[in-house]
């Protein structure tokens, strides 16, 4: 093997460190199925490389269909992982109709002995067609993020390869098995394909990343059982609403804690207090509006803070996740469960931080415990109090949720 013929190994080479790195992605995280399409869209490419320039012979019907079936199915699981890691619906019928055009044409075109470069031109532009296809269903990830861009960049990058590079490279040279390592579209050709493998390896190493990024901030940010923000993602969304709001309108905080929680682990099992723990969560999230803030503060403590809302509007939506928690029934109780909790409700003053407000509400809190539990005990309103916001989209849903319920009964 010459030195020409040799570093064409370059390109099946970084294409398998590429699918290493991918499968390294899926190994630690098993539910990431994108890096594990992408190792095989990687492997695929390598091996349709090698089968064409180095096994089979150049002009030999074997080279041309095997190896464009293995480029075709890699451009497929290139296009359906980038789908599947933006969320987005790939064009499977497409893909896969031009890819297996592809190999079909393949073979017509070297039965007819009309040349390798007819081939070349021919196959190149219909696999630049299914990166075509692919780019104009993810034109929209485009400004989502810079990872989007990213891959973007890279199809331009390969669609420019297959479509463009390869028939002005090809026009007026005729290649031929014995002196393709020599010829002009060889050494073109192969730098144009590590451009790309490199470009593209590294725009979806870049997804992988971010993902796996994302997804542990959402760890962070989320509490496991519920989905309401963690503590420290509620507390600091807390504090920064505080320190930002106007105090020309109401704010309130409701401290929930269940009443003997470590009796119901106790008597039902772990599982169970599971249950109730994301059964109120459940109730919560949809007791409440997008702009008010809730959060799983620990074990079985709850918090909202409610933008615009003052102690009256406060104490009423109180009352009503009391009453609701009270009726909690699920599939996943055990028979003889029930469920109660205990309020403390607080209204922040025209200057007041969330730190200042949080013991007022823990302290009416500590007061419904002393009191019998399963009731709502408030703060004293502050005098310097804000407008309230009047909590009409939330009232209407509350009624219209309401409604079956009394008919039920």
């Amino acid at each position: 093997m010459d030195q020409a013929a040799a570093i064409g190994l370059t390109v099946p080479a970084i294409a398998m460190g590429m699918c290493a790195i991918f499968l390294c992605f899926w190994y630690y995280n098993r539910e990431d199925r994108a890096a594990l399409i992408f190792a095989g869209a990687f492997t695929m490419c390598a091996v349709g490389f090698t089968l064409n320039h180095f096994v089979l012979p150049k002009e030999s019907i074997a080279n041309a269909m095997v190896h464009n079936a293995c480029y075709a199915l890699g451009l497929f699981l290139l296009s359906e992982g980038i789908h599947r890691a933006f969320d987005r619906n790939p064009p499977r019928i497409a893909l896969a109709t031009l890819g297996v055009i592809s190999v079909i044409a393949a073979g017509i075109i070297q039965t007819s002995f009309v040349g390798l470069s007819v081939r070349i031109v021919t196959i190149n532009f219909i696999h630049g067609s299914m990166l075509i296809v692919s780019a104009i269903t993810l034109r929209g990830v485009w400004d989502r993020s810079w990872t989007g861009t990213a891959v973007l960049a890279a199809l331009a990058l390969c669609i420019i390869n297959f479509v463009l590079v390869s028939p002005i490279t090809v026009y007026g040279n005729t290649i031929r098995d014995a002196t393709f390592f020599q010829s002009a579209y060889w050494q073109i050709i192969n730098l144009i394909s590590i451009l790309s493998v490199l470009s593209m390896g590294g725009a979806l190493v870049s997804v992988c990343v971010m993902q796996r990024l994302e997804a542990l901030r959402d760890d962070a940010e989320n509490d496991f059982l519920t989905g309401l923000r963690s503590r420290r993602a509620f507390d600091q969304s807390a504090r920064q609403y505080c320190q930002a709001r106007s105090g020309d309108y109401a704010a309130s905080v409701i401290i929930i804690d269940l009443d003997h929680f470590k009796a119901v682990n106790d008597q039902f099992g772990h599982a169970a207090g599971d249950a109730v723990i994301r059964a109120v969560g459940s109730l919560l999230s949809r007791q409440t509006r997008t702009s008010d803030m809730c959060g799983r503060m620990g074990g079985e403590e709850f918090c909202l803070l409610l933008p615009g809302t003052d102690l009256k509007g406060a104490t009423t939506l109180a009352e009503r996740l009391r009453l609701r928690i009270s009726e909690l029934a699920e599939d996943a109780f055990p028979e003889g469960l029930s469920v109660t909790a205990s309020f403390g409700v607080a209204e922040l003053g025209r200057d007041m931080l969330f730190e200042d407000a949080y013991p007022v509400a823990d302290a009416a809190l500590y007061s419904a415990k002393s009191n019998g539990r399963n009731r709502v005990d408030c703060a004293e309103a502050p005098l310097d109090t804000g407008k309230p916001v009047r909590r009409q989209k939330l009232e209407k849903r509350l009624i219209q949720d309401e409604a079956p319920r009394r008919v039920a009964s």
